[in-house]
């Protein structure tokens, strides 16, 4: 089962430009245990999508109880946020860009390929 990190980050008016810069900087997860891949892009006007992936619950709180604040002091992003959806699940996924372009659309979004980090591990269970 790998961990699926689903979030809908509103976006303050005027601060979408500053928040994509930011979502672009998010490239230092591929150091990280675990981490399998993130894409994202917006669904509507200050509206972000974005789906993270990693191996296990294990990994993924790891990263969050270690490293994701340094990382996410690094983009600016926190002034560019009104408030932000986080839903977790586990599941079997065999395809991870299937599945993550898949529920982007079904969200009104496109892929921002400038968001997406993705490791060698694409494949779950490797």
């Amino acid at each position: 089962m790998m961990l699926i990190k689903k979030m809908v980050c509103h976006v303050k008016e005027k601060m979408s430009e500053t928040f994509s810069y930011g979502q672009e900087r998010w490239h230092g997860l591929c150091d990280h245990k675990g981490f399998v891949a993130q894409y994202g892009g917006w669904s509507e006007e200050n509206i972000a999508m974005v789906i993270g992936f990693w191996k296990n619950r294990q990994s993924y709180a790891r990263f969050m109880n270690n490293d994701h604040d340094a990382i996410y002091m690094k983009t600016n992003q926190q002034e560019c946020i009104d408030s932000i959806e986080i839903e977790t699940e586990e599941i079997d996924v065999k395809d991870i860009d299937h599945y993550a372009i898949n529920w982007l659309h079904e969200q009104g979004s496109n892929v921002n390929r400038k968001w997406t980090v993705t490791t060698d591990h694409m494949e779950e269970g490797s």
